[in-house]
């Protein structure tokens, strides 16, 4: 039997040639740490010296010393992404992309008053809100996790969701940004169950008022 791989759809190939290109900067002397330095998510810098630029940038930054860091954020793009991709379209799909990955970074402001100088990087916000939105549309689609238990994706992303949690609340809980995580299935949640009642009804009142009696 001819098995034919997943194609690779645009924004998907884009995000990951971005990312890779990014962490192949990031493995160059000086030049590397320079680029790290001034796109990584630092909350002090982004939240009280107005870099606000941060916020988007850290997205496509990695660990250069954690190869699976990158690996596994751009499979799971990949795997989950790409039939978002294709239902949305492409502009959807990376609206939703930057919004879940910018509104992961905005969670960071809760560092401000753990480690105001920890550097946040990596994709997995935006992943997970990725994750998330999948797990929406195919809740009962299953996967092998760890190439090994079979569970529902929506099973994985409500146990990583309260792990986050958890985790969370440990100060300084290891190297991993688990607020961010968090912050990425919390703003893809809410864009996807909120957002869209929000923005009708701000239509139908803007309606109303362009459509009001005039006064003569």
């Amino acid at each position: 039997m001819y098995y034919e791989s997943p194609r690779l759809t645009p924004c998907i190939k884009g995000l990951i040639a971005a990312n890779v290109i990014v962490f192949i900067v990031q493995m160059l002397p000086r030049v590397g740490d320079f680029v790290t330095y001034w796109g990584g998510n630092n909350p002090y810098d982004a939240f009280i010296g107005y870099q606000a630029w941060r916020l988007v940038t850290y997205m496509f930054l990695h660990s250069p010393d954690m190869l699976f860091h990158i690996l596994f954020n751009m499979l799971a793009l990949w795997w989950f992404g790409m039939e978002l991709e294709e239902m949305w379209g492409a502009k959807k799909f990376l609206t939703f992309y930057f919004v879940c990955g910018t509104g992961a970074g905005f969670f960071s402001v809760f560092y401000l008053f753990i480690n105001p100088n920890v550097l946040v990087i990596g994709a997995s916000g935006a992943v997970l809100g990725i994750l998330t939105a999948f797990a929406h549309y195919y809740p009962d689609r299953q996967i092998l996790l760890f190439f090994i238990i079979p569970m529902r994706i929506r099973t994985l992303v409500i146990g990583y969701a309260l792990i986050s949690v958890l985790m969370s609340l440990r100060e300084g809980a290891g190297g991993t940004s688990h607020i961010t995580h968090l912050g990425g299935i919390v703003v893809a949640w809410c864009y996807i169950k909120i957002y869209p009642s929000v923005a009708m009804a701000v239509r139908k009142k803007m309606y109303i008022w362009q459509n009001r009696p005039k006064k003569r």
